[in-house]
């Protein structure tokens, strides 16, 4: 696996920072959100990839996540929290706390949030709407061990899937809870073993940024682990962080080692956007606000 993903097993801890933002307009449009855990920034670029403004002083944001509200959920495993904000907000307006070094996050559609944990316990905080504080957590467990959990997703039906390392001897894996529950824990069988992105699609597929034989791609499996036979190629590196604007039919995905986020065509491989700046140094999350 390239740098970029053992970068993010490895794991740092810093003292949580003030957040501010160099402009606080609200531009019209879709808006595509980078995070950077190397110089604590969230660039906002607009739809032709120009920057329009910038959210600094977060100390290693990870995961991006819009709501259909249009906020924005950063994960920030630095400082052990979970931060939200307005669109063209310059501060949070509240915080989910999370000990375990959250990596990603993901909403169901009954509001639940559930926290990827990159550090600590490991596996999955489950906060229910309005929660500020976890109510449970979902483990990925093989062999009586537990695991790390890197980024996560939910279907329209509320099932969730995370990738991770998971075992005693840990390994790459996919992992699923049929209805966010523990109960439902199960193994994703064959490919799609990862610790980088993953993203379910409103068809209940799954995208998932992983190697196809020795190829960085990013890769459609059903839920149950079977290669629907849709792909794109990423080039030299698996994407850390992936997202899919079904309405445009484009995936986003983070390159850390060229410094960029590259929007490609799926599953045609069209290569539509590059969104790139000078301060992005190890681009670790995307997100899409239409």
């Amino acid at each position: 696996m390239s740098r970029p993903l053992w970068f993010l097993a490895a794991g740092m801890l810093v003292a949580f920072g003030p957040v501010s933002a160099a402009a606080s307009g609200r531009p019209q449009g879709p808006l595509v959100y980078v995070s950077d855990d190397t110089s604590g920034v969230i660039d906002v670029f607009n739809s032709k990839a120009r920057k329009v403004r910038q959210i600094v002083g977060i100390d290693s944001p990870m995961g991006l996540l819009v709501d259909r509200d249009h906020n924005l959920w950063v994960a920030n495993p630095r400082g052990n929290d979970v931060l939200v904000f307005r669109r063209g907000a310059a501060r949070p307006t509240h915080t989910l706390v999370d000990e375990d070094e959250p990596n990603d996050v993901a909403l169901c559609p009954d509001g639940t949030a559930y926290v990827a944990d990159s550090g600590g316990r490991g596996g999955i905080s489950v906060f229910p709407p309005g929660r500020t504080r976890r109510a449970r957590r979902l483990e990925a467990q093989q062999n009586g061990a537990g695991g790390l959990e890197y980024f996560v997703t939910c279907d329209t039906s509320g099932n969730v899937f995370a990738t991770g390392l998971v075992g005693p001897t840990p390994f790459y894996a996919t992992t699923g809870w049929r209805g966010g529950k523990q109960a439902g824990y199960y193994l994703l069988p064959g490919g799609g073993q990862t610790v980088a992105g993953i993203k379910a699609t409103r068809s209940n597929t799954l995208l998932i940024s992983t190697l196809q034989g020795s190829v960085p791609s990013v890769i459609e499996y059903t839920e149950a682990g079977k290669p629907t036979g849709r792909y794109i190629t990423t080039g030299a590196d698996v994407w850390s962080a992936i997202v899919f604007d079904e309405n445009a039919g484009n995936v986003y995905g983070a390159d850390s080692n060229y410094q960029q986020v590259v929007s490609v065509k799926f599953p045609s491989g069209t290569v539509t956007r590059r969104y790139r700046n000078w301060n992005l140094l190890h681009p670790t999350g995307v997100a899409v606000d239409r």
